[in-house]
């Protein structure tokens, strides 16, 4: 099976003041289906223990066409596309069921990692038997992400219990969520998110300070650092905004 198509009917509970579906509660679906499809393939989370390996997502770059609302009936279709020696692409691609268009495309990069020495292992040899599909989501080489030049402002976030995930570490659909929450109101009033692209650098753990820096580099762009404010960065966001 070289593609998975769930369907989900959006809840109340996954959107925001305005009906419009939360961004952790994309990225909760992303990971549901990525992981329903890694076990059919045989890769997933009891195989990955199993082997002392585990999936960490290194990136992610998501293109905004329309975002779901409350009560709208979509499909995600998610399929792994291509393999290099130290990660494996998944893509994704979000439809409105009703309308039949396109709501949201994403691709990811992801690492394999050996658990015990805490290093990536050759992806190649675990997913030899898979079949991917070379179609992308987003055409994306996850190029690097420059850092920011100055900080606009800076807020600071709390981890809390509820923010770790089966790895023991802060799950990746938390970081968009914090950086929204530093967004000041009057600037993201009007403004409809276009793109958003994370680099994951290493894992926040509990215990672990969280401070999120953003510079306004113009209207349509912000970047984002998410670091604990003495050299460790956990995460860089650069995100495109449109009227």
């Amino acid at each position: 099976m070289n593609e998975l198509v769930k369907e989900y009917e959006i809840a109340s509970y996954e959107c925001d003041e305005n009906i419009d579906f939360r961004l952790r509660s994309l990225f909760n679906i992303f990971q549901d289906v990525a992981d329903n499809h890694a076990d059919l393939m045989g890769v997933g989370y009891h195989y990955c223990i199993q082997n002392k390996l585990g999936w960490v997502g290194g990136a992610y770059d998501v293109e905004f066409f329309s975002l779901p609302r409350w009560n709208d009936k979509v499909q995600l279709k998610t399929w792994p596309s291509q393999t290099n020696a130290a990660t494996a692409y998944r893509e994704f691609e979000l439809k409105n069921l009703k309308t039949g268009q396109v709501m949201i495309s994403a691709s990811s990069q992801w690492v394999l990692l050996d658990l015990e020495r805490m290093r990536p292992v050759p992806v190649g040899k675990h997913l030899e038997k898979c079949v991917l599909n070379e179609k992308r989501a987003v055409e994306t080489r996850f190029e690097k992400l420059p850092g920011i030049e100055r900080i606009d402002f800076q807020t600071e976030e709390i981890i809390r219990t509820d923010d770790i995930d089966l790895n023991h570490h802060v799950n990746n659909a938390v970081y968009p969520t914090w950086v929204f929450d530093a967004l000041p109101a009057d600037f993201i009033e009007n403004k409809v998110l276009h793109r958003l692209r994370i680099h994951y650098r290493q894992p926040a753990r509990r215990g672990d300070k969280v401070i999120i820096a953003t510079q306004i580099v113009s209207e349509t762009e912000t970047r984002h650092t998410i670091s604990d404010g003495a050299g460790k960065e956990y995460a860089r966001l650069h995100l495109s905004w449109g009227k």
